[in-house]
């Protein structure tokens, strides 16, 4: 994986400064704020994010409460931060050297009825912990109730690196990919 400095936002202004890196090759965000978990898409050259489906669940995307951003697709990954100083920096992840690919399984076995793409997803034995996924997911394939077979699953890469002696370590992860999947799939080796 290789890393190269972008320029980060300026005034504050992190919806527009994501839509310029959100399109087809990277279609979803993934962010962290204070006040909770923000999903977001591409939708008609805009960013949509989970706030817009429901803002009781999902908070806004706002420099102030904002932690860190991820923006990503197969091939890379655009991941907005805050330095010691507090200051924004950003970064393209890429792969070009050997990875290991991992597929982790997201919270929520339930589903309510999508809404511009979006799904809200929670665990029914859980109270409180609900998101709103940019992905469209039908209840019964999630419901274990309802024998459902499937997952929210987040894709992940991990950088592996060699040392002279030939150990290997991970020495980067990045996002690449938000899909529904098997429960119990097996990882690529």
């Amino acid at each position: 994986m290789s890393k190269t400095k972008l320029s980060p936002p300026k005034n504050g202004d992190i919806k527009s400064w994501a839509e310029n890196y959100l399109g087809e090759e990277r279609p979803h965000l993934l962010a962290f704020a204070d006040d909770g978990l923000i999903w977001g898409k591409f939708v008609d050259g805009a960013l949509l994010t989970s706030n817009a489906i429901d803002s009781k669940i999902s908070p806004a995307l706002d420099e102030n409460t904002l932690q860190q951003a991820f923006i990503f697709g197969e091939d890379d990954e655009i991941r907005l931060f805050k330095n010691e100083a507090g200051e924004w920096q950003a970064l393209t992840i890429t792969d070009d050297a050997e990875v290991i690919k991992e597929s982790q399984i997201l919270w929520g076995n339930r589903a309510l009825a999508s809404k511009n793409g979006f799904t809200q997803v929670f665990d029914a034995r859980q109270n409180g912990l609900n998101h709103i996924v940019p992905l469209e997911v039908e209840n019964s394939a999630l419901d274990p109730d309802k024998d459902g077979t499937q997952a929210l699953r987040l894709n992940i890469h991990h950088l592996i690196e060699y040392s002279n002696d030939g150990e290997a370590r991970i020495t980067l992860s990045r996002l690449a990919g938000l899909r529904v999947g098997k429960k119990n799939e097996e990882v690529a080796k």
